[in-house]
Formats: structure tokens, C-alpha cells, sequence
């Protein structure tokens, strides 16, 4: 029982990250991660209301910590996908499982240690909201024309 677990915890672990869109898709989905830096600043800076002067000084922090997230989410990935085609056996299934708790447990310490530099560039209500904002899907602008065919929604019946 232990062993269908442990590979029924892999198998998921491996199709989490093997579904994940490729880098720069527009359907990330995850939150604006992978968009542009200067766009992703700009969403902070709207979402926290940053003065000029503190998007000025916050960006290429914040930058920075995105691209150490970034790194170890892509550790993980390449990772992961080193296993692709193998035979998933309980020891494997067990270093697969371990590898995503623990890249879990580095995003979280790099958490805690930008917490601490961003609090030298936001004010305590800023900075409360900042990992909750990074998880925010950046709004996108309504489609122009409504759906094909005139205003029904999609799937709807046409007359």
C-alpha cells in the first residue's frame, strides 16, 4: 500500500510539473511570472501603490528575487524531467517527492529572506500584501467584439 503511495505521489509530482506552459507562454497562469520585468514591476508598483521613488529602489530587488525563485523552480523542473521515460519504482518515487518538498522549502526560506530586505523598501502595509499580490493574475484588457458571430456567449446557441 505504502509502495502504490509513493509512486501514485510521483506520477503526480512528475505531470504537475510536465503540465507546466512553457517559459514566456501568455497562458502561464501563474500569476505574471513570466512576463516582462518591466510589466511585472509595473503591476507591483499599481498593486502596492509605490511611490515612483520606492519603485525606483524596490524593482531591481524584487527582480532579483524573482529570478532566485525562478532558479529554483527551474532546478526543479530540469530535475524532474530527468526521469521522464523511466520506471518509477519506490526509491524513485521517494526522490521525486523529496525534490519538490524540498524546492517548496527553498522557495519559502528565500521568502523569509527577501522579507527582510523588503522591509527596508515598503512600508509595513506594502509589505504585507506583496506575496499575496504576486500571486494576483495580472487583468487582461476585454476582448474587442464580443464573441464571433454577435454578443451570445461562447457555446451559446445562434439564432
Amino acid at each position: 500500500m505504502r509502495q502504490l503511495f509513493l509512486i501514485l505521489c510521483a506520477a503526480f509530482a512528475v505531470s504537475v510539473v510536465s503540465a507546466q506552459p512553457p517559459m514566456g507562454h501568455p497562458q502561464g497562469g501563474d500569476s505574471g511570472k513570466h512576463q516582462n520585468p518591466s510589466k511585472r514591476i509595473e503591476r507591483i508598483k499599481e498593486s502596492l501603490q509605490l511611490t515612483d521613488e520606492q519603485a525606483e529602489k524596490f524593482a531591481p530587488v524584487y527582480l532579483a528575487y524573482q529570478r532566485e525563485i525562478s532558479g529554483i523552480r527551474k532546478g526543479l523542473k530540469q530535475y524532474m524531467s530527468s526521469y521522464e521515460g523511466q520506471e518509477i519504482d519506490e526509491k524513485v518515487a521517494f526522490r521525486l517527492v523529496m525534490a519538490q518538498l524540498n524546492a517548496d522549502a527553498d522557495v519559502i526560506a528565500c521568502k523569509k529572506e527577501y522579507t527582510r530586505v523588503f522591509k527596508d523598501y515598503l512600508t509595513p502595509e506594502q509589505l504585507s500584501k506583496i506575496f499575496l499580490v504576486e500571486r494576483q493574475r495580472p487583468q487582461r484588457p476585454p476582448q474587442q467584439g464580443g464573441a464571433p458571430g454577435g454578443d451570445a456567449p461562447h457555446g451559446a446557441p445562434q439564432r
